[in-house]
């Protein structure tokens, strides 16, 4: 666990993973916090000073006034902010979907950009979509049924939570390093007990499923952005369709795509040694070069 911050928009808990330099800034996704990262952080350090936040209601943030994206991205904005950016930013799923906005809202506070499996409007028809998947992914962002799943999660053990997640965002659940499982395990039974618990996933994903909703300004966003960017995926994701990658892909055919076989929706989580071998040496490049 780590410690809170006060920054313009409010109180954020996030962990400072150590290094030195310049800003890297780990961005969760939807559900996720601080411990998603904690497979790849400390090998991270050596490319510059690297923090993690939780999202406002994730994690161990307290929540902002609502749960739009706009929201996160303020609590985003005001944390690069207070760190004195520009940052690189590293985001995964919705967490990428984030930094994409930040980066074309504010391009000065975005030295480079990665984007993990970035959540991306679907490509329809697509042959590679989970439809199990997408029925879970409607029940959650719908206005009713959405708290009712969440409730019912919630109501599990720790340990059956933590199961049922990795299940989803991982290809291989096993390979999932044990700190991750064992600090998961502990964020599900304090999280369990906060009273926004219920309402957090189910209305920020109603907010992403606005955004696929608007696929012209989606598209001119991710055309303004000007940070270098690297995109990592996994062959096997569930969540976001490799085609709707490869679709963001051909908007900006200058970002690099490194695709991971055997990898699903959290390669950080089920492959860190194989997204490190991609990582590194593209952050080496770029930080070198500038």
């Amino acid at each position: 666990m780590g410690v809170y911050v006060e920054t313009a928009f409010g109180t954020t808990h996030h962990v400072v993973f150590g290094g030195t330099g310049r800003p890297i800034v780990l961005v969760h996704g939807l559900g996720g916090s601080t411990t998603n990262w904690l497979a790849i952080a400390g090998a991270l350090t050596a490319h510059g000073t690297v923090f993690s936040l939780d999202l406002p209601g994730f994690g161990l943030s307290p929540p902002g006034h609502d749960f739009r994206l706009a929201t996160h991205l303020a609590a985003i904005e005001a944390y690069v902010d207070h760190l004195g950016g520009p940052a690189t930013l590293i985001g995964s799923s919705t967490g990428a979907l984030l930094s994409e906005m930040l980066a074309a809202r504010r391009p000065d506070l975005v030295e480079h950009l990665v984007l993990i499996a970035p959540a991306t409007p679907p490509v329809i028809p697509d042959p590679r979509l989970d439809w199990a998947t997408i029925l879970r992914l409607a029940i959650q962002a719908a206005p009713v049924t959405g708290v009712a799943f969440t409730r019912w999660q919630l109501r599990k053990s720790p340990l059956e939570i933590v199961n049922m997640s990795m299940a989803m965002v991982t290809h291989h659940p096993g390979r999932v390093p044990m700190k991750i499982i064992e600090a998961s395990i502990e964020m599900a039974s304090i999280r369990r007990l906060y009273p926004w618990a219920d309402v957090a996933t189910p209305r920020t994903a109603r907010s992403v499923a606005w955004v696929y909703a608007r696929r012209r300004r989606f598209t001119e966003m991710i055309r303004s952005i000007t940070a270098p960017t690297l995109i990592i995926q996994g062959i096997h994701d569930h969540i976001v369709s490799p085609t709707a990658v490869a679709w963001l892909s051909e908007i900006r055919p200058e970002w690099t795509l490194a695709q991971l076989e055997d990898t699903g929706h959290t390669p950080m989580m089920d492959a860190p040694l194989r997204t490190l071998e991609v990582l590194e040496p593209w952050l080496a490049r770029r930080h070198f070069a500038t």
